[in-house]
């Protein structure tokens, strides 16, 4: 009986079509390095997103001369910025001396003698681990009372990177987002 089962298997074996099991084995084989060579592409771009990635951050920054507000890519990639706007709940402002007249009325002192800013940040490359001082104070009786009064002060700044992917710094963390943030120019600062 085995020696009957055994016979029947290879009478079938021989019935098969040499040629076509060789074709379906390459069309497999062929098949498999698709699906590894799709998926070695998929990981590499998503190497490639992580090794351009711009991380913004915004934050105060304090020292014995004085206080300021800095802006710091933290990732690894270059930041274009697009946008940038500074703000409260009612105001867009043009320029720090805006920021001061609004905040500090009383300051007479205030100017670029203790004053220091990078300037404008539109169409700015960041570079990773860059620090731009949005503005710097030194510390005097004014621009310590400014300091307190500044805490509902609002910075946006909408930033992409060189693989064409978009954020907005708004709070603590960027959002990413779709495409770029469109630029209004009574909003902007700097301009």
């Amino acid at each position: 009986m085995v020696k009957k089962t055994f016979n029947q298997l290879l009478q079938s074996f021989k019935s098969i079509n040499i040629n076509m099991l060789v074709a379906f084995c390459a069309l497999f084989v062929s098949a498999c390095a698709l699906y590894i060579s799709v998926q070695e592409v998929r990981i590499m771009r998503t190497q490639q997103k992580a090794a351009m990635f711009p991380y913004l951050t915004v934050g105060k920054q304090y020292n014995a001369e004085g206080f300021g507000i800095r802006l710091e890519n933290n990732g690894n990639g270059l930041a274009k910025v697009h946008s940038y706007q500074i703000y409260n709940d009612s105001i867009y402002f043009r320029d720090w001396f805006d920021v001061i007249a609004t905040y500090a009325p009383e300051a007479k002192n205030i100017n670029y003698n203790i004053m220091s800013t990078d300037g404008s940040l539109r169409n700015q490359i960041i570079t990773p681990l860059e620090k731009v001082n949005l503005i710097s104070l030194q510390w005097t009786a004014e621009t310590r009372v400014l300091e307190q009064r500044l805490a509902d002060l609002k910075i946006k700044i909408c930033y992409s990177s060189l693989l064409d992917e978009y954020w907005t710094l708004e709070e603590e963390a960027p959002v990413k987002i779709n495409s770029p943030c469109p630029i209004q120019m009574e909003r902007e600062f700097g301009l």
